[in-house]
């Protein structure tokens, strides 16, 4: 059922007297998305007697569990659900369809504690892999769970904030942490009924647009990614491909092969098990888009003849905690003598065990010594290939991949914790050589792993310090990536050009709830991209709790580029604000793409590219092709401002003459009428786009504009909307609206 939209344009702006006089229109939008308030669907039988509506059983776990269970049943006959409730045990049903929330009033169902009474139990609503609402089913059961008495459950959807999306299965486990076993319970009726109330609207957010202040031209190298299947990301649109993780800091170039690392037990893969760089790089260029390459600075590659072809060998090393083989379960292909280099002195007596780790090991095992001359050879075989930086070539390098965890991620090769001076050094030997070879390169680092290494060095977290240390009081208490900056400044090339162009930065909310996409953890997710920019706002993570608990993250960060290397990037070339498929990462992948688009951000990439036709390629798709004919988010963004960020998030984007774009998140689950208020004027027709919990991006109908304000009476919940105007000065362009 569609839902009206009531639209209201206000007086033009009085000061530009070449506009009409006040001219007032109203008109109802109908919204292709699916209406929350309007829903006449019949009620949902899941259960009664037997699976309905194609649910079905799917790898439940309990230790005893029936779907016929003739006795005790809610009824004078028929069947129910029977589950022994032992440790954590539990029962997952899931449908073949998708049902939508905003739908049904509630789920009911009855419980009988058999001969028991008060077990411990929680109902867990799911969508595929993500947990949707979790709770407690004694304390949502009228009467309590009552041996051998049918009592009913109700989980109220409203009350749950469950009042948007769309759920397809549940699961009924034993939430029991004090004991082993529970009395066998049963189940019976679940039935989502239709809906009988409305739900509530929320409140009137304003948002106010004035193109002329906050003026930042977008960067579109802020719409990329890290891997992903090329075909897709060449339809996507993405305009920057990462080459980056832990594999390529040690990637042989000639040979065509990779050491795994921490990732799966330090073991060297060969050509057939390694993506070739030059095809990644083919890939990217054929797809329109710019190649960030990861040069190695680690200084050891795999080497073909090497010792043994694994970093901790148990024959060698002795016994370790784990190898490939117990890893695996035993599989027929893992390698039982590749270990993952941690072990207790208890079962290993070799002298190579101390603290809980191999060391002494031999690096030559895996890798071979290579410098900065090796890597320029590589860059030199890739402009054999595609050119010059200058003439179509690969532009973009980034110094490693998040060096500072070294001794962790590579400690099979480099067991000692890196320092401020040993990265910078690294920039100098290898940030020289690429601009020995390619001068007109952009060269981005340190390439940070998150918020501990800004501010000190690997040396000092391993002596459990995040913000200070011996190695940051040795560079006169200077967070590192400042003294970073200031080296970089300080110490230009012969030539003037810079060691590093771009500051390169990698940052993952703390607090993000994984798969949890309740109301709950959605708001989380969703207030934790306040990290990115907002110079009061507390982390709701470990950070909150720490000498330094506001991020601030990018304004800090272009506080700390020095004034006289001012023009100095900024890169987050990882981040990720959600698992693929869930409701909140989607809206909070198109606003992450806002807040780098208002902040200046150089350049982005997602770590990793979503999966096709995953709702968090709908936070893109807003800005890469929100009309499905290839029209972008493109020119300046500016200023934009909402009265209730924790509610709808605004961003506008202006294309000088031809459109202004403002995109409008509700991260609210009920919907937003908006007051949005145009410091200029705009007159003409304007279009509306727009993805929900329910469905894809697609075009809404629009209307007519003229004067500084619209008022949108149904934002919807959970939702991403760009809508597009006529840029004020529109009536000076050439009428052709640009791609």
């Amino acid at each position: 059922m569609a839902c009206a939209m009531l639209v209201k344009s206000a007086a033009g702006d009085k000061r530009n007297t070449t506009r009409s006089d006040a001219m007032r229109v109203v008109l109802f939008l109908i919204l292709g998305f699916v209406a929350a308030n309007a829903s006449h669907a019949a009620s949902l039988t899941i259960y009664d007697n037997t699976l309905q509506n194609g649910f079905a059983d799917n790898y439940s776990w309990a230790v005893s569990y029936s779907f016929s269970n003739t006795s005790p049943v809610h009824g004078a006959s028929g069947n129910s659900i029977s589950m022994k409730p032992d440790n954590w045990g539990g029962i997952r049903v899931k449908s073949t369809s998708l049902f939508a929330l905003p739908n049904y009033q509630n789920l009911t169902f009855w419980v009988n504690g058999g001969s028991g009474n008060g077990q411990l139990l929680t109902l867990v609503l799911t969508r595929g892999g993500v947990t949707l609402g979790s709770f407690d089913i004694g304390s949502n059961t009228s009467g309590g769970i009552v041996a051998n008495t049918w009592h009913q459950t109700t989980i109220d959807f409203n009350a749950a904030h469950l009042t948007y999306g769309a759920f397809d299965g549940f699961t009924l486990q034993s939430n029991n942490s004090n004991s082993a076993t529970q009395p066998m319970v049963y189940f019976d009726d679940f039935v989502c009924n239709q809906r009988g109330t409305a739900i509530a609207t929320g409140a009137t957010v304003t948002v106010g647009v004035d193109t002329s202040i906050e003026v930042r031209a977008i960067n579109p190298l802020i719409f990329g990614v890290s891997a992903g299947v090329a075909a897709r990301n060449q339809q996507m649109g993405y305009t920057l491909q990462r080459w980056g993780g832990n594999s390529v800091t040690r990637y042989n170039w000639q040979a065509v092969s990779h050491n795994s690392a921490n990732d799966w037990f330090f073991l060297n893969y060969g050509a057939s098990q390694t993506d070739s760089a030059d095809t990644f790089i083919s890939a990217t260029h054929n797809a329109g888009a710019q190649a960030l390459l990861t040069i190695p600075t680690i200084g050891w590659t795999p080497d073909s003849a090497a010792k043994v072809g694994w970093g901790y060998s148990v024959a060698k090393y002795g016994a370790q905690h784990a190898t490939e083989y117990t890893q695996s379960g035993g599989q027929s292909w893992a390698n039982a003598d590749a270990g993952n280099g941690e072990c207790d002195t208890g079962s290993n007596s070799t002298g190579y065990c101390v603290g809980n780790h191999i060391v002494g090991n031999d690096p030559l095992d895996t890798s071979k010594a290579v410098d900065a001359n090796y890597e320029a050879q590589w860059i030199a075989h890739l402009q054999s290939l595609f050119g010059t930086a200058a003439n179509g070539g690969v532009k973009y390098y980034a110094l490693d991949n998040e060096p500072m965890l070294w001794n962790s991620t590579h400690r099979d090769v480099h067991p000692a914790a890196p320092t401020y001076d040993e990265i910078w050094q690294k920039a100098q030997q290898y940030g020289a050589a690429i601009k020995a070879q390619d001068p007109t390169a952009i060269v981005t680092g340190p390439v940070t792993w998150g918020w501990c290494d800004v501010w000190s060095s690997a040396a000092d977290s391993a002596l459990g310090n995040c913000y200070g240390g011996p190695d940051q009081n040795a560079h006169g208490g200077t967070p590192f990536a400042q003294w970073y900056l200031q080296q970089v400044c300080t110490h230009p090339l012969a030539s003037g050009k810079r060691l590093v162009d771009v500051l390169d930065l990698h940052y993952y909310p703390q607090a993000d709830p994984g798969e949890d996409d309740t109301p709950t953890g959605a708001a989380v997710r969703l207030r934790s991209l306040k990290e990115l920019y907002n110079p009061t706002w507390v982390s709701e993570s470990w950070i909150g709790g720490t000498a330094q608990p506001i991020p601030n993250f990018i304004p800090r960060m272009r506080s700390w580029i020095p004034a006289a290397c001012a023009d100095i990037g900024i890169a987050i070339t990882e981040y990720n604000w959600g698992p693929d498929d869930t409701d909140s990462g989607a809206v909070a992948q198109a606003e992450a793409l806002g807040i780098f688009a208002r902040e200046g951000v150089s350049m982005a990439a997602r770590w990793v590219a979503p999966a096709a036709n995953s709702k968090a390629e709908r936070g893109f798709q807003i800005f890469l092709n929100y009309d499905g004919a290839g029209s972008k988010v493109s020119g300046n963004s500016v200023h934009a401002l909402s009265s209730n960020i924790d509610q709808v998030g605004s961003y506008a984007f202006r294309l000088p003459g031809q459109r202004l774009m403002i995109l409008l998140t509700n991260k609210d689950s009920v919907a937003h009428p908006i007051n949005l208020t145009l410091q200029q004027p705009a007159s003409g027709a304007w279009k509306l786009y727009g993805f929900d919990s329910l469905n894809a991006l697609a075009a809404q109908p629009g209307g007519i504009v003229n004067g500084t304000s619209l008022s949108l009476s149904a934002l919807t919940a959970m939702s991403a909307s760009l809508l597009v105007l006529p840029d004020s000065d529109s009536i000076f362009a050439n009428g052709f609206e640009s791609h």
